[in-house]
C-alpha cells in the first residue's frame, strides 16, 4: 500500500461537511490510491487548481495558475495574489500592494513591480500593516517616517538598500 509523503512545516485544519455520497467517493479514492483522506483531498485540490488558469488579460499570461503565484514567502504570495484583479483582492490586500508599489525600491527589483526582492519582503512583510499605519498617521508631519523605518529594518537585518534610496529619491533633502 502506497503511503503519503511526509510533509514538513505547519499544517492547518479545515473542517468540511460532505453528503454521504461525496464522503464515500473520498473514501473510495483514498483506498484506491493508498493515501490518507487528507492527501486525497489535497491532491484533488491541486489537480483542480492546476486546470483552472486565470483568464488572460494584457497584464497577465493566458495560462497563469496557482503555481505561478505560489511562493514559500507569505509576503511574495500576498503581493502576487493582490496583483491579480481576476482573483478579487480585498481592500486590505490592494492597500498592501499599493504601499509596496509606492516603496518599490525596497520591495521590488525595479519600478515595474514584477520581481520582488525576496529577502527585503521577508524582513518587511511581517510588519507591513504597522508601516502602512505609520505612513497614514504621520504623513502630515513626517511623510517619510515609514520609509525611514523600513530602511532601518533592512539595515538592521544587514541587507543592502539601494544606494540612491536615501530619501532624496522621494523628495526629502535630509533623510
Amino acid at each position: 500500500m502506497k503511503s503519503a509523503t511526509p510533509r514538513g512545516g505547519k499544517s492547518e485544519t479545515l473542517t468540511i461537511r460532505l453528503d454521504p455520497k461525496s464522503r464515500f467517493v473520498v473514501d473510495y479514492l483514498s483506498r484506491l490510491t493508498g493515501a490518507t483522506i487528507t492527501s486525497t483531498i489535497e491532491r484533488a485540490i491541486f489537480v483542480a487548481a492546476s486546470n483552472a488558469p486565470i483568464p488572460g488579460n494584457p497584464a497577465t499570461p493566458a495560462e497563469t495558475t496557482w503555481q505561478d503565484l505560489w511562493d514559500v514567502s507569505e509576503g511574495i504570495r500576498a503581493l502576487r495574489l493582490a496583483a491579480q484583479p481576476e482573483l478579487y483582492p480585498t481592500d486590505e490586500e490592494e492597500r498592501r500592494l499599493r504601499f509596496a508599489q509606492e516603496h518599490w525600491a525596497l520591495f521590488f527589483t525595479n519600478h515595474d513591480c514584477k520581481t520582488p526582492i525576496r529577502q527585503n519582503v521577508d524582513v518587511l512583510w511581517p510588519d507591513i500593516d504597522q508601516y502602512i499605519a505609520m505612513q497614514n498617521e504621520e504623513k502630515a508631519t513626517n511623510y517619510f517616517g515609514a520609509s525611514k523605518a523600513m530602511h532601518a529594518a533592512l539595515v538592521a537585518a544587514k541587507l543592502r538598500v539601494p544606494d540612491w534610496f536615501d530619501g532624496r529619491a522621494n523628495g526629502e533633502e535630509n533623510f
